[in-house]
């Protein structure tokens, strides 16, 4: 866990950045085929145009995730970069109307969760159905048909099946 005090941050226009092990996240690990690596991210408090305080979280990193298709690993590059600002009650939060502005309202805090606002951006992240552009399995499926014979609507799976089992 990592707290910041994000009005003393963002009065002293701080910058820092760091990293978080895929292996702290259990929310995202849950998604993971494996929990190695880590999540680079850059943040910068300061005050928004309107005064309010703010702030803005940069991060990547790699995710192996498992194929949909395949049951294979799946690597995904991840990306973000957020503006957030904060306010002081939950009156306020909810107060705040939901549109379409690339800035969005957190509950601010001089205990606020960082590490929890960076697990949460990563699973934003995450494809609902994750799959390699080029599968490999799409080739072997197509390779069931044999010239001549019947086709069988089953084949295909007894091919996934197979790769499943060996995926384990």
């Amino acid at each position: 866990m990592i707290t910041i005090d994000v009005y003393a941050l963002a009065r002293r226009e701080a910058q820092w950045h760091g990293k978080i092990a895929l292996a702290a996240m259990p929310r995202l690990g849950a998604s993971l085929l494996r929990t190695e690596g880590s999540i680079a991210y850059r943040c910068r408090a300061g005050r928004d145009a309107r005064g309010r305080p703010a702030l803005r979280l940069e991060l990547h990193g790699n995710l192996i995730l498992r194929c949909d298709r395949c049951g294979g690993e799946c690597d995904l590059a991840i990306g973000a970069s957020r503006q957030f600002f904060f306010v002081p009650t939950e009156a306020e939060l909810a107060a705040q109307p939901i549109d379409e502005t690339p800035e969005e309202a957190l509950l601010g805090s001089a205990h606020f969760d960082l590490a929890a606002l960076i697990e949460d951006e990563a699973i934003l992240q995450l494809p609902i159905s994750p799959r390699h552009e080029q599968c490999e399995l799409l080739g072997r499926l197509t390779q069931t048909e044999v010239p001549g014979e019947p086709v069988h609507p089953f084949a295909a799976l007894a091919v996934l099946r197979e790769r499943l089992r060996g995926a384990k």
